[in-house]
């Protein structure tokens, strides 16, 4: 059969070999990869067949194979060494995954390779459950490792779609930045738009006369600081808008890309992928409308990168003769923080209620005005005072009206018009001893309370007639 000889060279800085072949060849993806997996592909007179391969402008493509043959990939297994995720909260509607780094969201154009998707139906299906549904909302990409949920019911998918795409939702990642960045926290803001031939996204400057360039984006990230490093710098990043490769895109065009991100930055020893952790997602409920917020523990890598750039971080210290707390950054806490301790004071102080009256609380009340005059108008008397401060008895002054006599000696008290009858009303003055209780034993009848007056009758009773 004869086999046709193509050869060119690349004109597109840091675009996939598999795309080239699709692009120049006007071949399909799958056609395209089977080409570079049967080693048909040669870049600069060596074969290739890695798919995601980047060209360099000025590399010299060739390709010979068949015309009449068709070309498919090599089927392939998952991957060695994928790290098996995790689910961090499920229920009936929604399913939260921590997804590892290196692992597709969703299967890539047919292929073979492993993703989330595919893994957690097959967990489904281990489970029995060989009808279970699972709708995707939203991808992470394939180097960046965090929490992704996914809906399992139409309404679910709904309810999660209208949130994402209104913005109503809380997403943070953590990132390790190469480069000192310069203030410690701000807001990223621009118009993101993709390349069509490399497939890369990039930043892009609105035209004269032309309120954004076609097919751009509006992307909102805001920042703050957590660690300073040498060279290095350690940024809490939330969301305000989600673009594809928007954290990564802003930060290098700002000049400080992700440490070990091979698209828009260089590779590095640290870390063989981004330095990106997508930590926590948080939003209503779609179906039950509770608040709902799921976190993904920092993964091993990204830790092992920070050890060993805190290392080098005391190394230099040592080395500069500092010591202690001394250009150490330590962070502030953000408006949302903030404000998120205000309201729980206030909460707290409204659970505690009025004072209780206690000495200790009167403590810092304000004194009281001066003493209310009695009815009369005139100062109410103060309790006498004996020798050495103490009040006399009976409480009124020596002498006063009502009280005893100079001599001590109380004298009885008088009623009657006048006060010249010392007898008490209403009978003879009682007898000196004890007065019996009752009549037993003393050969008397008891006494009787007064007489009931004429016509008086118990409550409830009925009246007599008068017949």
């Amino acid at each position: 059969m004869p086999r046709l000889d193509r050869r060119w060279t690349a004109d597109t800085e840091g675009r996939a070999l598999a795309t080239e072949l699709h692009l120049l060849l006007e071949v399909s993806h799958r056609q395209a990869k089977g080409l570079l997996d049967a080693g048909c592909v040669k870049v600069n007179g060596e074969e290739q067949r890695k798919h995601g391969h980047r060209l360099h402008a000025g590399d010299s493509v060739e390709v010979a194979f068949e015309e009449s043959r068709s070309y498919q990939p090599i089927p392939r297994g998952p991957r060695k060494g994928d790290a098996p995720f995790e689910i961090l909260l499920e229920d009936r509607d929604l399913v939260f995954v921590d997804k590892p780094a290196g692992l597709l969201t969703v299967p890539a154009e047919k292929g073979n390779e492993a993703s989330l998707a595919d893994g957690l139906k097959d967990l489904y299906r281990r489970r029995g459950m060989r009808h279970a549904e699972l709708y995707v909302v939203h991808r992470l990409d394939r180097w960046t490792s965090g929490v992704l949920v996914f809906a399992k019911t139409p309404e679910a998918l709904h309810g999660l779609k209208s949130l994402f795409e209104e913005h109503r939702l809380q997403r943070v990642y953590k990132a390790i930045l190469a480069g000192e960045l310069p203030e410690n926290s701000g807001t990223l803001t621009g118009r993101i738009v993709e390349n069509p031939k490399s497939l890369r996204m990039r930043v892009v400057q609105p035209r004269p006369g032309d309120a954004r360039p076609k097919g751009a984006k509006e992307a909102v990230t805001h920042y703050r600081v957590m660690e300073r490093l040498p060279g290095h710098t350690v940024v809490e990043v939330k969301l305000e808008t989600g673009r594809r490769n928007q954290i990564r895109v802003q930060f290098a065009d700002r000049g400080y890309p992700l440490l070990g991100d091979q698209v828009y930055g260089q590779a590095s020893e640290l870390l063989d992928r981004q330095a990106l952790h997508a930590e926590l997602l948080g939003f209503r409920h779609p179906v039950t409308g509770e608040p709902v917020s799921v976190s993904a523990p920092f993964p091993p890598d990204m830790e092992s990168a920070l050890k060993a750039l805190r290392l080098r971080h005391r190394l230099v210290r040592a080395e500069a003769g500092r010591t202690g707390e001394a250009d150490t950054f330590h962070p502030l806490p953000d408006k949302d923080r903030q404000e998120d301790r205000v309201r729980r004071a206030k909460r707290f102080t409204k659970r505690e209620g009025p004072p209780s009256g206690r000495k200790e609380d009167r403590e810092g009340a304000p004194p009281r005005g001066p003493r209310r005059p009695s009815r009369g108008g005139e100062e109410r008397p103060r309790r006498p005072q004996g020798p050495g401060g103490k009040a006399r008895p009976g409480g009124r002054p020596a002498g006063g009206p009502g009280g005893p006599p100079e001599g001590g000696k109380k004298s009885p008290r008088k009623f009657g018009p006048g006060g010249k009858s010392s007898a008490r009303p209403g009978g003879p003055p009682r007898k000196e001893g004890p007065r019996p209780t009752s009549g037993k034993g003393t050969g008397k009848p008891p006494a009787r309370g007064p007489a009931k007056p004429r016509g008086a009758k118990p409550f409830g009773a009925k009246k007599k007639s008068g017949r």
